[in-house]
């Protein structure tokens, strides 16, 4: 079972921040998952919501501000905020699992992967089918996973129509039935967001092999077999 950060690791440092990237590989992740969004001059940030009102107390819309703009804010902890350059260098070595958000992302996220030497390590996925689509269509050696939140049937025939790789699904949506489906048509399957470890080890007994989502991946270590355990790295402090 694959382990992957939650927006870097939002549980242990704040989401989407380098140090959240920093935190999470710190605890011990196989991928990083982060979101991007495209700012008013095209340029790709990271933020999961479109506002910047919860994470760094400004009234506008990532896509109202050009990237000099964005580059000036900090979250309440005085974390930038990150563009997509900057968190692939801060990823490293580790894979990272990158959201389009919205619309207005794949010419962009095609062109800077394209000339990433990152781009193999990378994943792209998205609630835009369309979207992640249209970037498939620019960079296609990138796996592609469609994220759904209330249906794993509904992101399964999503994932057949458009030729997706696999399915990222809302972790209590998935069922045995579409978990084998999944398989059946050589789906990678992926889950969102688990942050409780006793949820985690049903899963792992239910659907092995799937790759799990999570805010803590410092409390995850236990799904890999003892000698592969990361024991550090409770909290960003750490670091």
């Amino acid at each position: 079972m694959r382990i992957i950060g939650h927006r870097g690791a939002a549980g242990l440092a704040p989401e989407n921040t380098v140090l959240a990237l920093k935190a999470g590989i710190v605890a011990g992740v196989d991928a990083l998952e982060f979101d991007v969004r495209a700012s008013a001059d095209g340029q790709l940030v990271l933020s999961h919501d479109a506002s910047l009102q919860r994470n760094y107390g400004v009234d506008k819309k990532v896509k109202e501000l050009k990237l000099a703009d964005l580059k000036k804010l900090k979250t309440n902890d005085g974390q930038p905020l990150p563009t997509l350059d900057e968190a692939l260098a801060a990823a490293g070595d580790t894979p990272v699992v990158i959201e389009g958000k919205n619309g207005h992302w794949a010419k962009r996220l095609a062109k800077v992967l394209n000339d990433h030497p990152k781009k193999a390590q990378c994943t792209v996925i998205s609630f835009n089918h369309h979207e992640l689509f249209a970037f498939g269509q620019h960079c296609p050696e990138v796996p592609l996973l469609v994220l759904e939140h209330r249906n794993s049937f509904d992101a399964i025939n999503a994932a057949r129509v458009y030729g997706f790789d696999g399915i990222d699904v809302n972790y209590w949506t998935l069922n045995p039935l579409t978990y084998f489906l999944a398989r059946r048509h050589k789906l990678e399957v992926t889950v969102f967001t688990v942050n409780k470890p006793w949820i985690a080890s049903f899963l792992r007994v239910l659907y092995p092999g799937i790759g799990l989502t999570t805010n803590y991946p410092n409390k995850m270590q236990f799904l890999r077999p003892r000698n592969k355990r990361i024991t550090r790295g409770s909290h960003a402090g750490q670091i």
